[in-house]
């Protein structure tokens, strides 16, 4: 067997490292115009929305119960000021607020 047959092998294990270190080198680079992410405000909830806001837990718990029955998915959230916010997806926010008001 010539000598150049045992030479394929290393060489094609150093030019497969050699083209992973240059896909990795430009892939972990950061881009220098891309902004820093932006910190979340204490009153942000993503995809949910406020629909009532009460400052004791037994009274939102009692509203978030009577979402449920009307089979609207309901959680509660402590607000910065210390009361009780009940959050709802955003596409059910104005029915939930109709279903709240009605209770009142």
């Amino acid at each position: 067997m010539p000598a150049s047959a045992y030479l394929a092998g290393p060489m094609v294990a150093m030019l497969t490292i050699a083209v992973l270190v240059v896909v990795l080198h430009r892939g972990l680079q950061r881009d220098v115009e891309t902004p820093a992410p932006i910190a979340p405000t204490p009153d942000d909830y993503g995809l949910l929305a406020s629909a009532a806001v009460v400052r004791t837990l037994a009274d939102a718990a009692l509203i978030r119960e009577h979402l449920h029955s009307a089979g609207i998915r309901a959680t509660l959230a402590t607000a910065p000021d210390g009361r009780i916010r009940v959050l709802v997806f955003t596409d059910e926010v104005n029915r939930a607020r109709r279903v709240v008001g009605e209770t009142r």
